[in-house]
């Protein structure tokens, strides 16, 4: 068989079918890893992980999905057979496969504006990312986070229950809990706001957590996505010197 007829990811041969092969080149492994959305194929034709978003190709040097500058795709009636995230051509559908495997569990944020021009505002809600201590969380944003406390030998929970009334019902889960943080049975919560402020979202999760935060004189360290995002180890640096935090408020709050 000729050499090139292998598996891009794993180097097994080619799955031939009916005496012709894969255009794709996988094995038969591979290929029902893809056809069942497990794995997908992105905008440069490299396999991903559907979880993790890891490039599986053997011979591809990147490690990230580098999605940072989100672009903006118009819909009307002339590329109304466009996909909402990437742009490519589709057969009427709002996703192209690409997309559809990528994206196809999780719930995804968009900035829609002009009723034409669609905008991926955060890819990574509801995400699945493994930190150095083994937490899973739900963004790159969080993972940075965890990471962050972990490196400076915080202690730290993610997501923690916080009841708030009497009903089993009523428990907020602030994103990271820092036990004792600032001296015994003093406690510090940190609420990272992720999504876009223009999302309804955003706004309904955000009103509907602070007055309760306020009310129980939980002591909350806030960070942004947008301001925040990229430089985290300088803003956490700054925010979580022990000497600035007020207790039993909200601090940062923008």
């Amino acid at each position: 068989m000729d050499e090139k007829l292998v598996c891009p990811i794993c180097g097994e041969s080619t799955r031939v079918y009916m005496g012709k092969a894969r255009k794709d080149r996988l094995c038969g492994k591979h290929a029902d890893l893809l056809k069942s959305g497990k794995i997908y194929v992105d905008k440069d034709n490299l396999f991903r992980d559907s979880i993790t978003h890891k490039i599986l190709n053997k011979e591809d040097g990147s490690t990230e999905n580098n999605t940072e500058n989100n672009q903006i795709i118009t819909i009307n009636k002339n590329n109304k057979s466009k996909c909402i995230v990437c742009g490519r051509e589709t057969e009427g559908l709002l996703f192209c496969p690409t997309c559809f495997y990528k994206y196809k569990n999780k719930e995804l944020l968009f900035k829609i504006t002009n009723c034409s021009n669609v905008e991926l505002l955060d890819e990574d809600y509801e995400g699945r990312y493994t930190c150095k201590d083994g937490h899973v969380v739900k963004s790159k944003s969080e993972r940075d986070i965890d990471n962050y406390l972990f490196e400076k030998e915080i202690s730290h929970a993610y997501e923690k229950e916080l009841p708030y009334g009497s009903s089993e019902k009523e428990i907020l889960h602030p994103d990271f809990y820092l036990p004792n943080y600032l001296g015994k049975d003093k406690h510090v919560y940190i609420e990272h706001w992720g999504y876009n402020q223009n999302n309804i979202q955003y706004t309904k999760t955000k009103k509907f957590k602070m007055p309760i935060y306020k009310k129980l004189g939980i002591t909350l360290i806030c960070t942004y996505e947008k301001s925040d995002s990229g430089k985290i180890d300088s803003a956490l640096d700054r925010k979580l010197k022990k000497e600035y935090i007020k207790e039993n408020e909200i601090n940062f709050e923008d």
